[in-house]
């Protein structure tokens, strides 16, 4: 996309565009939720595209806004943005399409690569600081509800590096 970078205008925990050759351009990449006027792209989503100067963000203030006031921005809406990011970052660098996962009680929605036009996800994403221990009861209420909703799930841990480590988390039938 070497095209000039495309107008994002933030609103809480979103940006919005609303120019029509923008939202085509996105939409046919999987990017954002296509309402009757304007794309709603995530926060995550937003700051990936400004790292990759596809778009460029307005506050609601008007004021354009770098990759670092962006994420301080973000982080006040989610504490979990940076690990939240560096795994959208790697999934989509992998060829994925990304999609929020709050529905389905998860960080992401993952589709295959070979099906991007796919209605339904393959995957959900959960994600985890490696700093931060998790439940056993809280993990097996995630493999619950994506089994429920006939999804796998995939847990991502970040280190403190900004490594990610993907393990697959089912039921096994014996």
């Amino acid at each position: 996309m070497a095209k000039k970078p495309i107008i994002a205008k933030l609103s809480e925990d979103r940006a919005l565009i609303f120019n029509k050759d923008g939202i085509s351009r996105l939409n046919a990449k999987g990017y954002g939720e296509l309402n009757d006027n304007f794309l709603s792209i995530s926060i995550v989503e937003t700051m990936y595209l400004l790292s990759k100067n596809w778009i460029k963000v307005k506050s609601t203030t008007g004021q354009l806004l770098s990759f670092e006031e962006l994420y301080d921005y973000a982080h006040n809406i989610d504490e979990k943005i940076c690990i939240k990011y560096l795994v959208y970052r790697d999934l989509r660098n992998r060829g994925y399409t990304v999609k929020t996962g709050l529905k389905y009680g998860s960080d992401f929605r993952l589709y295959s690569r070979e099906n991007i036009n796919a209605i339904h996800s393959e995957f959900v994403v959960k994600v985890f600081s490696e700093d931060k221990p998790c439940a056993i009861s809280e993990l097996t209420g995630f493999v619950r509800v994506a089994h429920s909703v006939r999804k796998k799930l995939i847990i991502s841990i970040v280190d403190d590096d900004g490594d990610i480590v993907y393990y697959n988390m089912g039921y096994l039938r014996l």
